[in-house]
């Protein structure tokens, strides 16, 4: 393929993204493989909102799709004049989420929004090709691993809706991975459904792919595989194959890495997190056990990375596909949606794509008759030396600070340099121009010194678009009318300090030592994090976590002893950054322990602060005791154990009451 130079970027996540794709181990083709040999561009997912409003006439046909709820009468939407830029050859979406989207312009009064793939953007011309007709809200890693889908992926199938539920007054739901929907902890106790599944709907995810469809000339998206109820009940009651084997089958027609293609763990997150929220392990009694579950297992991609640059996109397609599918069968219930996902580093002001989105999504479904409530994990990072705050005076450079980077990690590690405002209540906000990073690699060769445009990057991205041992990105801020901006900061990306492809750099492990000086004529407070890189539960790639030099000192906390770091070092904002939007149905839940019946924090539960959303989490729940760590929970196949401990356990011994009550008492 031909090489053009490269001076566009969206944020160092997603450019190391790309790079990492084209260096997947395995027997599936990397994605420049595969437009080699198809001829099929490198896609990226877009949210998009369309510029023009649909006209009277369209809005008629709209509805009328709507409520056939057909997928052959939803393609035909594409004749109409403001969606006519979806039947070019360069476009691909999910029929699916652009009825999402048309029902929230028909019925809701929003912009058309949803989301739709592009070839991958490697210039500004590129990004703003269509800017005409539509902006850009969002991007996410790079997807369509394969143009056409495995064979029981049948698009008919999975743009039908299940049965109404005309009795359900709460919906319990989850996005996680690895979900043991065949657990028997998911099914009915007695009763005419006895030891039928409580799921109604289960969207497991995967890597985008090209569909092969009877609808030319669209280029229709699939994302995994929906099963539903009647599926399901017929693999637990005459499937000859056991949960193993049944897992196993399906991982390996929806996954293209070979890793992926086995049956899960006998432990999984997801499976923990759910039958702690909705389970019949967790049932005093059988009411709150009876409430039909609808689920989204997450591709194990968006799993294994813990910077959250592949899950966003697949978790807010996940809320929306929840709030739909829960609104057109029992648009009566309440559905509590738990997602114990999260990163660390973020502006954590509820601008960051998912918080905005996933708020918007309670939002428009409130004006649609729905009420929708989201249990987010606060989070687990007291102590673990991912936050700093420096102050710098105009002219002044700060003191060097040490960036930890570990040996044989096979993945590369960020740190994010955001600015505090000291006008009115404390907020993060964009990055002035003017502050020069001088960046020392640990054998105290400096490999970078420079200022950078928003836009730019240090070193330049070149015609390659090869890696480097550490690139400087300044994410420019981004302003959409009627949301919240997203603010512009450094984006200091490591290299993997092991090699996984030639064509790959390695950075030295080592002390990494940053100083910052402050070239403009006011001060600045800048708050540092390091973005989450270490392994996910239930996965074995070998992340290890960075982290910031520094030390801690013993401090008493709620009568009891403890740690806290010393400055530069903070613990003030080590909350997760998916869990600062503010809504009266978004709820935050940390971590407790019980101490001998006196509750207090849990010794690694993160905290807030007055620049972080709120300044706090919403809810706290116990899930640990002074001799025992977290709550007993299901493992991922019927009568297997495991426990769950962190703010996973809290959010969903909450989702819990939820489902049960509506509203908790605050704790």
């Amino acid at each position: 393929m031909t090489q053009t130079l490269q001076d566009y970027f969206w944020d160092g996540y997603l450019h190391w993204a790309d790079l990492m794709d084209r260096a997947v181990e395995g027997p599936a083709p990397s994605l420049e493989q595969v437009a080699s040999d198809t001829g099929m561009a490198v896609y990226e997912p877009a949210f998009v909102q369309v510029r023009e409003c649909l006209c009277p006439a369209s809005r008629s046909q709209v509805e009328g799709v709507l409520q056939a709820a057909d997928l052959s009468a939803g393609a035909s939407l594409l004749a109409l004049p403001e969606l006519l830029f979806l039947s070019g050859q360069d476009l691909a979406f999910d029929i699916n989420d652009l009825l999402i989207g048309l029902e929230h312009a028909l019925f809701a009064d929003a912009p058309l929004e949803f989301f739709l793939y592009r070839p991958i953007a490697r210039s500004l011309a590129e990004h703003q090709q269509y800017d005409s007709i539509f902006e850009v809200i969002d991007l996410g890693a790079p997807a369509l691993y394969r143009p056409a889908p495995a064979p029981f992926m049948d698009m008919a199938s999975q743009g039908a809706i299940g049965q109404p539920l005309p009795q359900a007054e709460v919906i319990g739901a989850v996005i996680d991975n690895d979900i043991g929907f065949l657990n028997t902890t998911f099914r009915h106790r007695d009763g005419p459904e006895a030891g039928n599944t409580r799921f109604e709907a289960v969207w497991l995810q995967s890597r985008e792919c090209l569909a092969s469809t009877p609808l030319p000339p669209i280029n229709a998206v699939q994302l995994g595989r929906v099963l539903r109820k009647t599926e399901i009940d017929a693999m637990i009651h005459g499937d000859p194959r056991d949960e193993v084997r049944i897992y196993g089958d399906i991982n390996d027609a929806l996954h293209v890495w070979d890793p992926f293609r086995r049956p899960p763990p006998v432990e999984s997150h997801g499976t923990a997190v759910a039958d702690l929220a909705y389970g019949q392990d967790m049932c005093a009694s059988d009411n709150p056990c009876a409430v039909p579950l609808m689920a989204v297992q997450l591709p194990p991609e968006a799993a294994v990375d813990t910077t959250g640059s592949y899950s966003e996109s697949y978790i807010v397609q996940g809320v929306r596909w929840l709030c739909a599918e829960a609104r057109r069968r029992a648009p009566q219930a309440r559905l509590v949606i738990n997602i114990s996902y999260g990163v660390l580093a973020g502006q954590k002001d509820g601008g960051k794509f998912i918080e905005a989105q996933i708020h918007r999504e309670i939002t428009l479904a409130e004006a649609l008759g729905q009420q929708v409530h989201v249990v987010y994990a606060y989070g687990n990072s007291l102590n673990a030396q991912q936050v700093a705050r420096v102050q710098i005076a105009p002219g002044a450079t700060s003191d060097p600070l040490v960036w930890v980077i570990q040996p044989d990690d096979p993945v590369p590690n960020f740190l994010e340099i955001r600015t505090l405002s000291s006008a009115g209540t404390p907020h993060l906000t964009s990055l002035p121009e003017g502050l020069r990073m001088t960046v020392t690699a640990p054998d105290g060769g400096q490999v970078i010194q420079a200022a950078p445009a928003p836009g730019a990057a240090v070193p330049p991205l070149g015609a390659a678009r090869s890696g480097a041992p550490a690139r400087l990105y300044h994410a420019p801020e981004r302003v959409v009318s009627g949301r919240p901006d997203c603010l512009g900061f450094y984006n200091l990306a490591i290299a993997p300090t092991r090699r996984i492809d030639p064509d790959l750099p390695i950075a030295p492990a080592g002390d990494w030592r940053i100083t910052i000086t402050n070239t403009t004529t006011v001060p600045v407070d800048l708050v540092l994090q390091v973005q989450r890189g270490d392994t996910a539960p239930g996965f074995n790639i070998g992340g290890r976590q960075s982290f910031l030099e520094g030390s801690a000192v013993p401090v008493v906390h709620d009568g009891h002893p403890g740690w806290d770091v010393l400055a530069p070092l903070t613990n003030e904002g080590t909350c997760s950054a998916y869990a600062s939007a503010s809504h009266p149905r978004i709820h935050t839940v940390g971590a407790q322990k019980d101490v001998l019946g006196q509750v207090t924090a849990a010794d690694y539960a993160s905290r807030g602060a007055l620049w972080a959303g709120s300044g706090a989490e919403t809810q706290n729940r116990v899930v640990d005791q002074v001799f025992t760590f977290g709550q007993r929970t299901t493992g991922t196949y019927s009568g297997t154990g495991s426990r769950l401990s962190g703010s996973s356990g809290a959010a969903a011994i909450l989702s819990r009451e939820l489902v049960q009550v509506g509203m908790p008492p605050t704790t």
